[in-house]
């Protein structure tokens, strides 16, 4: 078991010692079992192995019939720790909840701090733009996802979007369900909020932009006290 265990290792070793070179970058292909197998002098089951490992913690992806090609998607393992805490009662929906509020807080701090909105001003306008004419529910429900993701995406901070974008993910499941069934007084309230952060962001208004902050999370937090 050992042994296996160090044949394991070398092939991670290996790999990130090509993508530390610059050998592999977002989209290369990797080299063959085979290849790998024979480079390192270990057993096509212990790289066989480690192949799956990574492809399982999204590192790489297989490509039937192609190979395998490094994607740098650390997002899916995220979500499924996630997943996994609530399933052990490691964590609960309200703490879930409380995080995605003040990291929405740090987030909008971040845009400021580094001065990125103007390059998501227009998207963003759009968006809220759209989420004001009529549209079907589910149509309400992906454009509040967007406006949530944009966000996240408007800190230009890769590490942000890689951690939050998974456990954004997690607790969007809850939010798609209080925006079913909230009334049309609150979906107003909420695209309002949206309106309120948007705006504070313009004017760079930080104390603003929590105000609104809590103002969407505060009916959120009560439309999914209804679900329990």
């Amino acid at each position: 078991m050992q042994e296996e265990t160090r044949e394991y290792q070398k092939v991670i070793s290996y790999l990130s010692q090509m993508i530390a070179s610059g050998e592999l970058a977002i989209g290369s292909r990797l080299p063959t079992e085979r290849s790998l197998a024979e480079t390192l002098s270990i057993g096509r089951n212990s790289t066989r192995e480690a192949l799956r490992m990574l492809e399982h913690t999204g590192v790489i992806v297989c490509k039937r019939g192609s190979g395998n090609y490094l994607t740098g998607n650390v997002s899916r393992p995220i979500t499924e720790m996630v997943h996994m805490m609530l399933l052990l009662g490691q964590t609960d929906r309200k703490e879930i909840c409380s995080f995605r509020r003040n990291m929405e807080k740090a987030v909008c701090r971040a845009i400021l701090d580094q001065d990125t909105f103007f390059r998501w001003k227009e998207q963003a306008a759009a968006l809220l733009q759209k989420a004001q004419e009529q549209q079907p529910l589910d149509r309400q429900i992906e454009l509040d996802r967007q406006f949530h993701f944009l966000l996240i995406h408007a800190t230009e901070n890769q590490f942000w979007i890689a951690l939050l974008e998974p456990i954004t993910e997690v607790y969007r499941k809850w939010i798609d369900t209080a925006l079913q069934t909230a009334s049309d007084t609150v979906k107003q309230k909420l695209q309002e909020s949206h309106t309120m952060l948007f705006q504070a962001l313009c004017r760079g208004d930080y104390p603003a932009c929590e105000k609104a902050i809590d103002a969407h999370y505060d009916l959120v937090d009560n439309e999914l006290e209804k679900e329990i």
